[in-house]
């Protein structure tokens, strides 16, 4: 854009356009709004603009002496079955279509479980399914399920433990989260619910009754709720089901919270 009485100058017009990540949070017209929100703990950005993101901008802050953004995390794109997203093509994909027809907490899942933090990632609704089918259904929908209908019959059982762990307790979940590794994180969490199935399957409390039946029960309760915790960020509204399930006075099962795609 033409400086004005001055042809042989320039201004670039990213300055006014990266500006707005201050103006809209009270740069210049709310100091007190704009003391807490900035700087940024971290600036978000696709790989295609890091130049603009990761230079220019950083540039212009340093001119003004303004503070920068903390840290700089730049994300990956993503395809569909394997290609560019394309009008042409149509295969664009609806996030609000597919959120209507899964379930917001199921796309979630997929997003960021299947595709890696700090690389590309494909979106294909067949592996969708089967991913939501495994790791969902049939992983943790299928041991709340089973634990949540056992204590029902059980009645009397009550949950020991305090829902409310302490992030801190966790180095390696801590660890990755801060590094925005989050498709780890969920694969160190689904760790823990194969490995609750896996006790289910081994204990066999269908079987048993009284201080057996109980032990068995209270345990698993125990390493439910973790996970639940553990999965706040993630799938909050799973979490928030799952904790007021196993916290209630009485606990009575409940609808499946991933009913199996066919």
């Amino acid at each position: 854009m033409p400086v004005p009485n001055d042809p042989t100058q320039r201004i670039y017009v990213w300055f006014d356009a990266l500006n707005i990540y201050q103006s809209g949070i009270g740069f210049g017209w709310d100091d007190n709004t704009y003391k807490k929100w900035w700087p940024a703990d971290v600036h978000v950005i696709g790989k295609g603009i890091i130049r603009f993101h990761a230079v220019y901008w950083i540039a212009f802050l340093l001119s003004a002496k303004l503070k920068l953004p903390k840290e700089i995390f730049v994300h990956g794109y993503f395809t569909v079955n394997g290609q560019k997203m394309s009008k042409t093509l149509g295969n664009v994909i609806d996030p609000f279509e597919m959120v209507e027809k899964y379930g917001v907490d199921s796309i979630r899942y997929y997003l960021l479980r299947e595709i890696p933090s700090y690389s590309d990632g494909d979106f294909s609704e067949t592996r969708f399914k089967e991913l939501y089918n495994a790791d969902l259904a049939n992983g943790l929908g299928n041991l709340i399920a089973r634990v949540g209908k056992l204590a029902e019959k059980a009645q009397g059982i009550r949950h020991k433990t305090q829902v409310k762990l302490r992030i801190q307790n966790y180095e390696e979940y801590n660890n990755l989260f801060f590094q925005y590794r989050f498709n780890e994180i969920l694969a160190w969490i689904w760790e823990k619910v194969t490995e609750q199935n896996r006790y289910i399957d081994s204990k066999e409390p269908w079987k048993l009754s009284g201080k057996a039946l109980e032990e068995v029960l209270e345990y698993s309760i125990e390493k439910i709720l973790e996970i639940a915790f553990l999965l706040q960020p993630f799938l909050p509204e799973t979490s928030e089901k799952i904790i007021q399930l196993f916290t209630a006075e009485e606990i009575k099962t409940i609808p499946p919270l991933f009913p199996r795609i066919k």
